[in-house]
């Protein structure tokens, strides 16, 4: 179990590089979907990440792969935490941490329906509280990961253009 935890992301680094397209088309997706994993949308996060993703012309495929590495169940509380305490410091006293955290056991514990029902049960307050937090993380990570994968996939579409001149 634990070898192949550590193993994901070097699976998730070969996904990325195995992807094809445009070098900003691609690295704009990763920037969407690393804001888009930030945020603590987790019962609708994927429903709204493909239409969206769509919509702002952006890779689909590295918008969900993005996703999915900053917003799984190993980073789910941490992620939480993050966005709550945020929130909360600029926002404060809207939602406790105990109110906040019995969402996630449940959404881990009896699945993601009764999850989203919980989630939805937080109020406006709370879920604004965390999605602002949310906002205020996921913006500066997004156009650090924009840079980052815009670099990454220029070298390796430089790579592949040397491999097919030297073939």
């Amino acid at each position: 179990m634990i070898r192949n935890i550590s193993r994901l992301p070097r699976y998730y680094l070969l996904r990325i590089k195995r992807l094809r397209g445009d070098p900003h088309y691609l690295a704009s997706g990763i920037g969407f979907g690393v804001f888009m994993g930030i945020l603590p949308l987790i019962p609708v996060q994927t429903l709204l990440l493909i239409p969206l993703s769509v919509a702002f012309r952006v890779s689909t495929i590295a918008a969900l792969i993005a996703a999915t590495l900053i917003s799984n169940p190993l980073t789910f509380a941490p992620q939480y935490y993050l966005t709550w305490k945020l929130g909360n410091f600029i926002m404060p006293g809207k939602i406790s941490w105990q109110h906040l955290e019995h969402v996630l056991v449940t959404i881990e514990n009896e699945g993601l329906l009764d999850g989203v029902t919980t989630f939805s049960h937080l109020g406006f307050n709370a879920i604004s509280v965390i999605l602002t937090g949310g906002v205020i993380i996921g913006i500066p990570l997004a156009i650090v990961s924009y840079f980052v994968s815009l670099h990454f996939f220029r070298t390796v579409r430089r790579k592949r253009a040397q491999r097919h001149k030297l073939d």
